[in-house]
């Protein structure tokens, strides 16, 4: 590299408009801020211990990833989920997370399969104690080993570029009765397909899976209005 221009180094703390994105950003992927909560500033602006100038502007800058509309004369909502966001998101993930699958079928190791296997059979083990959040998190494992080991850069970025989105979509998913035990199932076929090394069958299991779970997401609006408002955790925003 040549020494004829050197760059500053960066220094700077986190800015509190970054606290409140954060904190914000994370309330909604949570959905302690529920699809279509009125977003107050002042409100937000009390519970965060700030002024409201750093909230207005990470309400702005989640306003263009899509996570918040601003409705003219009415004000700041958090973004609905609607059955088209769902269907674009979990078709593009199914053919995108499908292929990683296929990819790193030859690329794992027996010792880390059987780590995702340990993960799996914990996920198990908390679904059958009620642990829904638990059952959920180690679930993820398959989903994360998969990424982590795809050798190819630019698919992993694509695919974390939608993980925002589905995160919601996830937590929306696991307040439908059974969606959790198909899902255990579904990741056991992915995993069996990795064992054997079949990686078209490991890319159709995982597409599979995630068709299943926006399927079960496609139901009647009352049912998907139920499913957003249960188990509610509250609204208050921490940074």
């Amino acid at each position: 590299m040549s020494n004829s221009y050197r760059l500053e180094r960066v220094e700077t703390p986190p800015s509190l408009k970054d606290k409140a994105y954060a904190a914000i950003k994370q309330a909604i992927l949570s959905l302690h801020l529920e699809p279509g909560t009125p977003l107050v500033e002042s409100e937000l602006a009390e519970q965060l211990g700030i002024s409201k100038t750093p909230v207005r502007d990470a309400l702005q800058e989640l306003e263009r990833e899509g996570f918040v509309t601003r409705i003219f004369s009415k004000g700041t909502y958090v973004t609905d989920v609607t059955l088209k966001d769902m269907t674009e998101v979990f078709q593009l993930r199914a053919v995108l997370e499908g292929l990683a699958a296929r990819l790193t079928t030859p690329l794992f190791s027996t010792e880390e399969l059987n780590q995702i296997d340990r993960a799996l059979s914990a996920s198990e083990a908390a679904l059958a104690e009620g642990n829904v959040a638990l059952c959920s998190e180690r679930g993820q494992s398959l989903h994360r080993a998969i990424i982590n080991k795809t050798d190819n850069q630019r698919l992993v970025l694509i695919i974390r570029n939608l993980d925002d989105h589905l995160q919601r979509f996830r937590i929306l998913s696991d307040r439908i009765s059974g969606r959790l035990n198909k899902s255990v199932r579904e990741h056991r076929r992915v995993l069996d397909a990795l064992y054997q090394r079949d990686a078209a069958a490991a890319e159709q299991a995982m597409r599979d899976h995630l068709f299943s779970v926006l399927h079960d997401l496609a139901m009647p609006e009352e049912d998907l209005d139920s499913a957003k408002t249960a188990s509610q955790a509250g609204q208050t925003v921490h940074v």
